[in-house]
């Protein structure tokens, strides 16, 4: 039995990955580049500009604490990485040429899905979830911050102090929305093209 066993992991670990998984693994590979690219020199300008204007501006070193002189270029860096990451995905499968991608796409027909779309944004949402956590949290993040800018009686340390607690809290909760869809939809399974819908079309 141990022997079996052995060999059944041997042969998972030595068996050649399908193009899929490749294709998946290139896919992350770009977007974690293109994420790092961005995101690490905007959030050093942004942290050298914080710097400079700590050092220079009086009034901007006496209405922002510690914590949000922090957050402006650490939140930058997040928001861009995710921006930038989540990007290159989408783009990566609308436009695969552009990103050297090519070898990866099956040749010769397509399916046309006649699938409900409600049904296939749900699909999308399974398949990319930080998707829909970015797509929902840097605009609800956003309008926070623009409601507590309107507040007059409280300085501009405190707004952003206000805005990063309720906004990591919306993000929290969008996160495990996500999450516990995530769960339903892998006990239950993707759903399914509808039978005997779909077309196929020759490509040239």
């Amino acid at each position: 039995i141990f022997e079996e066993v052995l060999s059944q992991f041997t042969d998972c670990i030595m068996a050649t990955p399908n193009k899929e998984v490749l294709k998946k693994e290139r896919v992350f590979s770009l977007a974690l580049g293109e994420a790092l690219k961005y995101s690490i020199p905007s959030m050093a300008g942004v942290a050298a500009g914080t710097f400079y204007l700590m050092k220079t501006n009086k009034k901007f070193d006496k209405a922002t604490s510690v914590s949000a002189k922090v957050s402006f270029p650490v939140m930058t860096g997040l928001f861009l990485f995710g921006f930038f990451y989540e990007r290159t995905i989408l783009n990566a499968a609308v436009h695969p040429e552009k990103w050297g991608l090519v070898e990866y796409v099956e040749k010769g027909t397509v399916t046309i899905s006649n699938m409900p779309v409600h049904h296939r944004v749900l699909n999308a949402i399974y398949d990319n979830p930080f998707v829909m956590v970015a797509g929902m949290g840097f605009p609800f993040a956003g309008y926070v911050l623009k409601e507590n800018l309107k507040l007059t009686h409280l300085t501009l340390s405190q707004k952003i102090m206000h805005s990063r607690v309720i906004a990591q809290g919306g993000v929290l909760g969008i996160l495990l929305t996500t999450m516990f869809f995530r769960e339903y939809m892998h006990k239950h399974g993707r759903f399914p093209e509808p039978e005997g819908s779909n077309s196929v079309k020759e490509l040239d």
